[in-house]
């Protein structure tokens, strides 16, 4: 195992739709219409294609649930902030770094995220970054994961793989990878110190 690659949501950023949901406090009412209507799980992959910009987004939120543009505006800054650092998973990437491992990241986001995102000192560590809405193709599909390989000439199985949706891992097996699924973070660090120690 030669290269390590992360996803970000879930993994390198905490990413928890029930902690958004609930301390959204400017209008409680919009996350839980958007949450319990299944707007995130209809909509949101299409944003993180990059079909969608985000002032699009904004307006499909506000013409979906009745709310004003001004609020689902607010709720959008709000998501995009609450994606911290998981600083555990930070200090890991910057460990490996240093003992030498090529680092990447593959992550569905969209164009607007990144870019408020991209200037993080996380970002500095990886190699080199695949984020769906420059390709316009989203994990599961093996699609993006051939963009990685073809693109940083990796070989599936000279790479971990970690990410936090059991889909998305299940391809990365499907396709060689090794894997880690991060879905619980301790046994996901757990996972990842035994790769390293045998690599």
């Amino acid at each position: 195992m030669k290269n390590i690659i992360f996803d970000l949501g879930g993994v390198v950023l905490d990413w928890n739709p029930e902690k958004v949901r609930k301390e959204f406090k400017e209008n409680p009412e919009l996350p839980r219409f958007l949450f319990d209507s299944g707007f995130f799980q209809k909509h949101w992959t299409e944003f993180d294609r990059g079909t969608y910009t985000e002032e699009e987004m904004v307006a499909k939120m506000a013409a979906l649930s009745g709310f004003s543009l001004p609020d689902c505006r607010l709720f959008m800054e709000y998501i995009k902030h609450s994606l911290v650092d998981i600083p555990r998973t930070v200090e890991l990437i910057r460990s490996l770094s240093e003992q030498g491992y090529p680092l990447y990241c593959l992550s569905n986001m969209s164009r607007e995220f990144y870019d408020y995102l991209k200037h993080r000192e996380v970002f500095r560590y990886f190699t080199g970054q695949i984020i769906s809405a420059h390709e316009g193709m989203v994990k599961p599909d093996e699609d993006i994961f051939n963009v990685l390989l073809d693109r940083f000439h990796l070989e599936p199985h000279e790479c971990l793989f970690i990410d936090d949706l059991p889909a998305n891992v299940k391809t990365a097996v499907d396709m060689g990878f090794h894997t880690v699924l991060f879905a619980d973070k301790e046994k996901g660090y757990w996972a990842i110190d035994r790769f390293i120690a045998a690599s």
